[in-house]
């Protein structure tokens, strides 16, 4: 008898989830709020507030509160967790380490549930949600970086604009012939490149053969201080010498947008992010093109930006924010995330539909998307952006003291493992 009842009850608790899933489905169920933390604020935040009106449309049982953070949100979230009072969902993009402090619900139950799609999604995306074989969040959108050029500047020089399959040493040319080698209002420089940033360059040193660590993210050594990672920190240094030098630049916030819109100089590397702005001003005449190859032949391999939508592990809603998450990052939420032309569709079938393609700005960074296959090296080390900051010391030696290139990587190497593996 007793068999008989644990029996019944097990087969009245698989009834009773199997309802309250198809009552989500179908947008009944019993009414719950979820609370939602993102950095987006502005405009960003309202397109947000967009897919959630639409998801409530569609689940007028489930109440969404949005929570926006747009200063130290990475500090506030880890706090939350600390305290272990945190909303029930959060925007993510550091995959590595918040899995591994435990701060984000592993959702590959939740896919393998419900028969979620994730092949849906282009390649790359699903790697930069992916920690230990598991799935974190959902992809969101994303943007490569491309190299902007400045038509004005480049007409002025002379020079024809880049050309698919560019070199690296005909971006150096380039960057020679747009530099006129004045000072003040008149001065005009090729390019701005920026000391100490290592997340731009990963992209030319996986097109030269390298790699920033191994592939468990626990070396340095024999990666980042090979011969092919020491052939692209010497091109660039090269670079730096003759790009525009400015102390209002930070390496991973204004890549000289001002000194590119008012033509100081010829081109930039950045993600989609300035487009809106450049389209804005009727002044600039620019182009998109994809970053160079280091010899002819070798195939593109972009570095991406992106982020996902996931669920707090302390989260007291946890299937209702799971609701909210495969809303917006199913194909519902993304049209509607992705039609202000902020970032690209995460499902490249999308990109038709949202006209991406008759777009030539939205096209050429959709073209370059389509060529990443690499997710960035953060995602496989919890630790890596602690590492990361010995790489970045010593190319700011490199650039701005002339130090010796290999010593000082092999130096950063040694550092950098310590960290890696947990003996610092």
């Amino acid at each position: 008898m007793r068999k008989l009842l644990v029996i019944l009850g097990a087969v009245l608790l698989v009834s009773a989830s199997a309802l309250w899933a198809n009552g989500q489905k179908e947008g009944g169920g019993a009414p719950v709020t979820v609370s939602y933390m993102t950095w987006d604020s502005g405009k960003g935040l309202e397109i947000t507030q967009s897919a959630v009106d639409a998801f409530q449309k569609k689940y007028p049982n489930v109440t969404v509160e949005l929570q926006s953070v747009p200063e130290g949100y990475d500090d506030k979230v880890m706090t939350a967790n600390a305290a272990g009072n945190t909303p029930d969902g959060l925007l993510m993009w550091n995959t590595s380490q918040f899995a591994e402090a435990g701060v984000v619900e592993n959702l590959s139950p939740y896919i393998a549930r419900d028969g979620f799609d994730m092949g849906q999604y282009l390649p790359v995306l699903k790697s930069w949600s992916t920690y230990n074989g598991a799935i974190w969040g959902l992809p969101k959108d994303y943007t490569p970086r491309a190299i902007y050029y400045n038509k004005k500047v480049f007409d002025q020089a002379g020079v024809a604009y880049p050309q698919a399959g560019w070199t690296w040493a005909d971006f150096t040319d380039i960057v020679k012939k747009l530099t006129n080698g004045k000072t003040g209002a008149d001065a005009r420089y090729g390019y701005v490149a920026i000391p100490g940033h290592t997340y731009a360059i990963q992209s030319y040193i996986w097109m030269n053969g390298g790699d920033l660590c191994s592939p468990d993210g626990k070396t340095a050594s024999g990666y980042i201080n090979s011969p092919a990672v020491a052939e692209v920190v010497k091109w660039y240094k090269g670079l730096f010498d003759m790009s525009v030098s400015t102390g209002t630049m930070d390496a991973y916030q204004n890549l000289g947008q001002t000194e590119f819109q008012s033509g100081i100089v010829g081109m930039m590397d950045n993600g989609m992010w300035p487009l809106a702005t450049f389209l804005g001003d009727t002044s600039l005449s620019f182009g998109i093109a994809a970053p160079p190859v280091p010899r002819k032949g070798v195939a593109l391999s972009p570095i991406i930006h992106s982020a996902t939508w996931s669920v707090f592990a302390k989260a007291k809603h946890k299937d209702a924010a799971w609701q909210l998450v495969k809303y917006l990052g199913g194909p519902d939420g993304i049209r509607i995330n992705c039609a202000a032309h902020w970032g690209l569709p995460p499902i490249s079938s999308l990109a038709g539909e949202l006209g991406f393609t008759k777009d030539p700005y939205l096209n050429a960074f959709l073209d370059i998307g389509k060529q990443a296959t690499r997710a960035p090296t953060f995602v496989r080390s919890p630790k890596w952006f602690e590492a990361d900051s010995e790489f970045q010391a010593a190319l700011q030696k490199i650039f701005l003291s002339n130090a010796d290139i290999q010593s000082s990587l092999n130096d950063a190497a040694a550092r950098m493992d310590k960290i890696l593996q947990g003996t610092k």
